[in-house]
């Protein structure tokens, strides 16, 4: 079952964005490129998205492993 977004905050300071995900704490960070940042629980689950330069436009590729990875842990 998926997590309901709990919550979003935007820091115009340093221009990033941050997803309350889920309930839990962080366990890990996992980087996606050079701007998304994903913090996951012991159990993989996904508490967090935080994104850098997020007034800017950015691009994920449609391949990447660690994406593959991220889709795997919402789920």
């Amino acid at each position: 079952m998926k997590s309901p977004l709990q919550k979003i905050e935007y820091d115009k300071t340093v221009d990033a964005l941050y997803v309350y995900a889920g309930k839990g704490k962080i366990y890990k960070t996992i980087k996606l490129g050079n701007r998304v940042l994903f913090d996951v629980d012991k159990k993989g689950k996904i508490v967090g998205i935080e994104v850098l330069d997020a007034s800017k436009p950015w691009k994920i590729p449609k391949h990447s492993k660690k994406l593959e990875k991220i889709k795997e842990l919402a789920y």
